[in-house]
């Protein structure tokens, strides 16, 4: 800009300058100044925390795209919030995906502390969305040393879908200002946690991950994989049609446990498991037929329940060892037994006298 002043400067002491070039060259010199510096509007917090941002951002500061993409706000429920955040799951990949489709026994993006910290202020955030503008969020896990894991990214509405973009996934950050070197590159430096959490919307660092969504009849856009873009990274959630079919944040908590316990089991005595539950559900349906066709006193004294805590479906997967797995069939096939030895036995006579 003073090179532009100084070339504007000597060329007024010349002789035979019009008005008209002298003030054409200032104009060029605004332009190109007013060029060198795009300010964009501050973000508008809606909840911070030492690990956990959820704020408004302008479209045209995230992204390059048009910001009529970001249509407007919805109000939600911050049950219905939480629906939709138990239904993506995410996982890291290596490659090319072979398929887009998600299912239920995927480990969850967030877990249930995640879902229960940031379900609120997305909420929010999404009501107070204006045009133009998406929801960021970022959250950080702190373990030991002078690193963090961090998942962020960004959320809008498009007409009637839901469009979530996952930029990093626990991907680990420095947490120490400390441990970046003067002489880092420019990608080392983008991978601390202050950057992550200014710039959530930047993926920093190698990362190859992909996110999911339960129920694929639900979601708007064919994803196909590509080596420059990752559409692996973002879903599309038809959300009313799918709100409507999951109303219970409770009961859609409890069909993702169970299901990504079922997952966690090894496939033999899961299938054990399965069938012998299937088989007990079948002998009690036929006992509690019988019973009715026989006087109370036939009724033989009820074996005791099985523990809670032997149901797969109730038990941490994860810390069940084989013997326990073992142990539940042994369970199992007790009580069938029991079952089938009172349905075979024959009722006493009844007294003619």
């Amino acid at each position: 800009m003073n090179t532009l002043l100084h070339m504007v400067g000597f060329v007024s002491r010349g002789k035979g300058v019009s008005r008209r070039f002298l003030a054409s060259i200032s104009f060029c010199g605004i332009m190109l100044s007013a060029a060198c510096v795009s300010i964009h509007p501050a973000g508008r917090s809606i909840y911070e925390s030492p690990d956990t941002v959820v704020r408004l951002e302008w479209a045209s500061k995230v992204s390059s795209l048009d910001d009529a993409k970001y249509s407007h706000s919805i109000l939600l429920t911050v049950d219905q919030v939480d629906v939709l955040l138990t239904s993506i799951s995410a996982r890291t990949k290596v490659g090319f995906l072979r398929s887009f489709i998600g299912n239920p026994g995927m480990p969850r993006l967030f877990d249930r502390t995640d879902i229960d910290l940031l379900k609120s202020p997305i909420q929010d955030a999404l009501a107070k969305a204006n045009p133009g503008e998406v929801v960021v969020f970022y959250h950080a896990k702190y373990g030991r040393g002078p690193h963090a894991r961090v998942t962020s990214g960004i959320l809008f509405v498009r007409d009637k879908a839901l469009v979530l973009t996952v930029t990093n996934f626990r991907h680990p950050v420095i947490t120490m200002s400390s441990e970046v070197g003067s002489k880092d590159r420019l990608e080392d430096v983008r991978e601390t946690i202050n950057y992550v959490r200014d710039h959530a919307w930047v993926s920093v660092g190698e990362q190859d991950f992909a996110i999911f969504f339960d129920d694929p009849r639900h979601q708007l856009d064919r994803r196909e994989s590509g080596l420059w873009d990752h559409p692996e990274r973002t879903v599309a959630i038809v959300f009313p049609s799918y709100l409507e079919a999951n109303p219970d944040p409770i009961k859609r908590a409890k069909e993702s446990e169970e299901a990504i316990q079922q997952a966690a089991m090894p496939k033999l005595e899961s299938e054990a498991i399965i069938e012998l539950k299937r088989r007990l559900a079948e002998l009690e349906r036929t006992t509690a037929v019988s019973a009715e066709k026989t006087h109370s006193s036939l009724v033989p004294q009820a074996s005791p329940k099985l523990p809670e805590a032997s149901s797969p479906s109730d038990t941490d997967m994860d810390q069940v060892s084989k013997e326990r797995l073992l142990e539940i069939i042994q369970h199992l096939e007790q009580r069938i037994s029991e079952l089938e030895r009172h349905l075979t036995s024959k009722p006493p006579k009844k007294s003619t006298e």
